[in-house]
């Protein structure tokens, strides 16, 4: 498989994460909410993104390096992946008070 599906599909399982965590607080995001790319085509794929959730009036970031997100195509099991996007889900439910 090519790095840049890998690295698509990556950001895929990643968004997928944080939104089923974020459901889960009982709060609302969708993809919507996401910006990674501002718009853009990511070609060559960057080292790194910085990945912003949208949550009410307030965003969380999380930067990822394009090995992370590659790594993550199918699932996410990097122990550095996971903790990124735990912090992400906890800052959505401290948005909330």
């Amino acid at each position: 498989m090519e790095p840049a599906d890998d690295f698509s599909r990556g950001m895929q399982t990643i968004e997928r994460a944080i939104t089923e965590g974020v459901w889960r607080m009982g709060r609302n995001v969708t993809s919507a909410d996401f910006f990674w790319h501002r718009g853009r085509a990511i070609v060559p794929r960057p080292e790194s993104i910085d990945l912003r959730v949208r949550l009410g009036r307030r965003e969380a970031v999380g930067v990822f390096s394009r090995e992370e997100i590659e790594d993550s195509a199918d699932s996410v099991a990097r122990s550095d992946t996971l903790l990124k996007i735990q912090q992400i889900i906890a800052e959505a439910g401290q948005s909330s008070r």
